[in-house]
């Protein structure tokens, strides 16, 4: 009975050692369905791996881009207070402008009124000499024939 059994196992076993035996081939296809599911997870992790490191990377470069986005905003903020604080003096300026403007008009109109006030003065003080020429000169004349007459 254990010898029909021994060699029961004995011929099952030579069955299955042979390469041509159909459980062989499949356990052969088996391995190669391993190996190429074992590269493909390999390839998988590997792939993983670099999507975790792009993704730490772009989680470090957010952390800077916020940081250059606030000093940005910072700096915007007080580039539009300077520019508010331009625009008053601006207008300031503009004002200080006008109003020097408005007194260099009233100067000038002062200094033209001086002027024609000063010609009409030298005006008649030149008719007023010319008159006292005139006077002189016909005093003489009266002085001439009154002491031609005597």
């Amino acid at each position: 009975n254990l010898s029909n059994k021994l060699a029961e196992l004995n011929v099952g076993s030579q069955l299955c050692s042979s390469e041509a035996s159909p459980e062989m081939r499949q356990i052969r296809v088996l391995e190669n369905r391993l190996d190429k599911a074992m590269i493909k997870h390999n390839e998988a992790q590997s792939i993983r791996k670099t999507y975790e490191s792009i993704v730490k990377r772009l989680k470090e470069e957010r952390n800077g881009f916020d940081n250059q986005l606030q000093a940005i905003e910072r700096t915007i903020k007080s580039k539009e207070r300077d520019y508010e604080e331009l625009l008053l003096l601006s207008h300031d300026a503009y004002h200080a402008k006008e109003m020097a403007q408005a007194e260099l008009h009233r100067f000038e109109q002062g200094v033209m009124e001086e002027r024609n006030q000063r010609d009409r003065e030298v005006q008649e003080k030149k008719a007023l000499v010319e008159q006292r020429v005139a006077m002189n000169k016909k005093l003489e004349e009266h002085q001439k024939t009154l002491k031609a007459q005597q």
